[in-house]
């Protein structure tokens, strides 16, 4: 048995108990007149009705409904409960049909329609049951149902909700900030990119960069021990001091 609450289909579940509710009270109060004489077979046919016509009408409607709520809640009961609905109404048609009889001996007609109302009554608490049954063990299948109809009833809610109109237009001018905010990103960038390119190319150039030596400038006859110098230390004296570590900030700017 599956017996678990279903909070999200509360409407549903809300309109089945009151109607069994209502079911319920119905056929205390006519169980009550029946038994206390209020409705007995002794009064002629339509005083009968007269006394018994409100009652009736409702136990009707009441059936009506609760078994329409019985059938979509548990649909694979559905014999069941229509078999249950016959046996309150066609009780209760009789009783309509046998006081408006004409009849020689409307007592007994009175008799007949009351045995009638009585059978009604107990096809009444029986379709009652059923109904308590189903309402703690409902379809699960149609349970679903229910509660995505709900879902979908809420996201269509809230959707049509106005938004007011300070609040609108807010909206509207923070998602301009975003669109200029990312405008501006976005020109940042490209210059970022630019920028980057340009400073490669100075590398670039600067790598190329050796300069001459100047015009006038004749090499030093070496004699002595500076004739016997390695070349590489003739080569490190000669370096250009444009190379030096500690002359580099002396670059011309570009």
């Amino acid at each position: 048995m599956w017996h678990q609450p279903y909070c999200w289909c509360g409407l549903m579940i809300e309109d089945f108990d009151r109607r069994i509710s209502e079911f319920e009270k119905l056929l205390q109060k006519m169980a009550t007149e029946i038994t206390s004489g209020v409705i007995f077979e002794r009064l002629l046919p339509m005083d009968l009705w007269r006394k018994a016509e409100e009652s009736v009408t409702t136990l009707r409607s009441l059936t009506e409904r609760l078994t329409e709520s019985m059938l979509v809640l548990k649909p694979e009961m559905t014999p069941t409960i229509e078999r249950r609905f016959r046996a309150v109404l066609q009780p209760l048609d009789e009783f309509k049909e046998i006081l408006f009889r004409k009849s020689d001996n409307p007592m007994e007609n009175s008799r007949l329609a009351l045995e009638q109302l009585r059978k009604a009554v107990m096809g009444a608490s029986d379709l009652l049951q059923l109904a308590k049954g189903i309402r703690g063990d409902p379809s699960r299948g149609i349970m679903e149902v229910i509660r995505l109809k709900e879902v979908s009833k809420t996201k269509e809610y809230l959707a049509s909700i106005p938004v007011p109109e300070v609040i609108h237009l807010r909206f509207i001018n923070l998602r301009k900030q975003l669109e200029n905010l990312r405008f501006h990103m976005s020109n940042l960038e490209r210059a970022l990119g630019e920028t980057r390119m340009h400073i490669a190319m100075v590398q670039d150039e600067l790598a190329k960069f050796r300069p001459s030596q100047p015009e006038g400038v004749t090499e030093r006859p070496k004699v002595g021990v500076e004739a016997e110098k390695p070349e590489a230390e003739e080569e490190k004296v000669e370096e250009p001091t444009l190379l030096r570590k500690d002359k580099q900030s002396a670059l011309p700017e570009f």
